[in-house]
């Protein structure tokens, strides 16, 4: 198996699982809150946004670029 394939395989894990608990959270299987709810939370305070900024930067340089 490539290393490609592994990389690609993690990342459809990581999608999935988000998926899965975002769906189970709409449905109140959870006490978990749906993505967007929890988006809205972060993104209420300043220091929150320059997170989610900092982590979107970091996520782009470090797996998108290419």
């Amino acid at each position: 198996m490539s290393p490609y394939a592994v990389i690609a395989a993690g990342f459809a894990a990581i999608f999935g699982s988000a998926l899965l608990i975002d769906l189970a959270a709409r449905h109140g299987w959870t006490s978990l809150r749906p993505a967007g709810e929890a988006a809205h939370a972060i993104l209420r305070g300043r220091v929150g946004r320059w997170l989610l900024m900092l982590g979107w930067l970091w996520t782009g340089f470090h797996f998108l670029a290419r």
